[in-house]
């Protein structure tokens, strides 16, 4: 008789550790991102300093990204403003060609047409996009020529939707 109940707590054992390790959460409600989510204006800037001409410099870029909504005439735009304490502002506007959310994923990318003549560094750029908040952040940078010094700007930014 004890070898019996001794099996069948062994057993009654074993089988609630194998329902409590096995248990799958098939109520996923992770929401992530789509197409429509990341269409809009989203707006954000990045200060920083470097040093041009053995000078120091602050600077402050103004970032404007717009996606329009899929179906429109063009897709979007990426704009910039870089402002100095003592040099002359710098401005450019490259066309976005694509944007997408990865799949299954908090992230997404923008494709950029013409971003090395506009100084921007990267022709893709991808974003950790936080539906709650309404945020894009992303590594934003831009490579010039100033005061005959070649210099490159910015660095992770975080852009807020309007």
């Amino acid at each position: 008789m004890k070898k019996i109940f001794a099996m069948l707590t062994v057993i009654l054992f074993c089988g609630t550790m194998m329902v409590s390790c096995n248990k799958e959460n098939n109520t996923n409600n992770t929401q992530y991102p789509t197409k429509a989510d990341m269409a809009g204006t989203w707006e954000g800037s990045f200060q920083g300093s470097t040093t041009i001409g053995n000078a120091p410099e602050n600077y402050t870029i103004n970032w404007v990204l717009t996606l329009n909504p899929e179906g429109s005439s063009n897709v979007g735009s990426l704009k910039y403003t870089a402002k100095f304490a003592t040099l002359q502002d710098l401005s450019n506007e490259v066309i976005v060609n694509d944007y997408y959310p990865f799949q299954n994923a908090m992230q997404g990318r923008i494709k950029l047409t013409g971003n090395m003549m506009a100084g921007i560094v990267e022709d893709m750029i991808d974003f950790d996009i936080d539906l709650k908040a309404h945020t894009f952040k992303g590594i934003l940078e831009i490579h010039t020529s100033l005061d005959e010094e070649s210099v490159s700007l910015g660095g992770e930014t975080t852009l807020k939707k309007k």
